[in-house]
């Protein structure tokens, strides 16, 4: 039985690595032209044929389109990834295509989570969220030449395609509709820093309270209930009773604890306590008081981020898609304070 030529026949030939043989015979654009010559002119002149399932595999459609979900994943962390996963499921289902879903435990997983994505060819495409200004995830897709688009914009703009809410908009709405009450204190609840739609809302936020009378407090945390409570509980308690409070948070799951903290301390939202949440979550409405907050317009966001990934899939050549949708003030009564 005559020995199957493989990868390493060649590569020992021309004395190259696996992976230069590899991507010259996928005739990748970043291999020499002389390089790549010399791979196909070898594997011709010894037999070689590809594997058709391992091409499958590694070089070949998967049918499978990827989502990262960044950290925290509690309860996720916003309804608009659930929008998402509905929405592009629905759209790939249509074009024959499947999705897959990868979460992340931590941010140091994710670059991890990434290279084995595209090297292990377990997708076509990658839609990433959180994204960061000069993001390290980014430059390596960009680089390794895997299409995918991001739910934000980025550093290297023009060179992916990208759907972005424009967070300062949002926190120059928050801020806006607190300062009208007057509150003493006015307290800023964001994501980390780093993350480029965070950033944007605390540049928003603090643009719209300049000049303004009340100190303003920066708080950057996590998006989760617990420490939206924590954060607001530990700025009413060092506040006097009669001081009066404005909380913009970021993001309706921080209000929910401050809505609880302010329980606790025996404040209540809408007379001494004012609280402007983010991105009308299921329920505010409902809280008591009904909760102010901003809308993303989740399933346009949704539907832009799916139109974006499958137009980079099936029309790799055509422009980059890439659009800002402003967030719109819902105001219902609790960003208002007792007179």
């Amino acid at each position: 039985m005559t020995q199957r030529i493989g990868l390493k026949d060649i590569a020992g030939t021309l004395e190259l690595d696996v992976s230069t043989v590899s991507r010259a015979l996928r005739r990748d654009p970043r291999v020499h032209p002389e390089t790549a010559q010399a791979v196909h002119a070898t594997a011709s002149a010894l037999g070689y044929r590809p594997n058709a399932a391992a091409r499958a595999l590694r070089g070949g459609p998967t049918g499978r389109v990827a989502v990262l979900l960044s950290p925290p994943q509690h309860r996720f962390a916003s309804p608009i990834f659930l929008e998402l996963l509905s929405t592009l499921e629905r759209h790939l289902r249509d074009s024959g295509r499947t999705l897959t879903v990868f979460a992340a435990q931590s941010r140091d997983e994710e670059p991890g989570i990434i290279r084995d994505i595209v090297q292990g060819r377990l997708a076509d495409g990658l839609v990433l969220g959180r994204t960061r200004q000069n993001d390290e995830r980014v430059r390596f897709l960009i680089e390794n030449g895997f299409p995918f688009v991001t739910f934000g914009r980025t550093a290297f703009d023009g060179e992916h395609p990208s759907i972005e809410i424009d967070y300062a908009e949002a926190g120059r709405i928050a801020v806006e509709a607190l300062l009208a009450a007057r509150p003493d204190e006015l307290h800023i609840l964001s994501a980390p820093e780093g993350q480029r739609f965070a950033d944007n809302y605390v540049s928003g936020a603090l643009l719209a309270a300049t000049g303004a009378s009340p100190p303003v407090v920066i708080h950057r945390i996590e998006l989760t209930e617990e420490l939206g409570q924590v954060t607001a509980s530990a700025i009413f308690a060092a506040a006097r009773p009669a001081k009066r409070i404005a909380l913009a948070c970021i993001q309706d799951l921080m209000a929910f604890g401050a809505y609880r903290a302010a329980a606790l301390a025996g404040r209540a939202v809408g007379r001494d306590t004012s609280v402007f949440g983010g991105q009308d979550f299921p329920g505010s409405e409902h809280a008591a008081p009904p909760l102010s907050t901003f809308s993303t317009e989740d399933a346009r966001v949704a539907g832009l981020l799916t139109q974006a990934m499958l137009a980079r899939l099936d029309t790799p050549d055509a422009a980059f898609m890439s659009e800002t949708i402003k967030p719109t003030a819902v105001l219902r009564g609790s960003h208002l304070l007792a007179r």
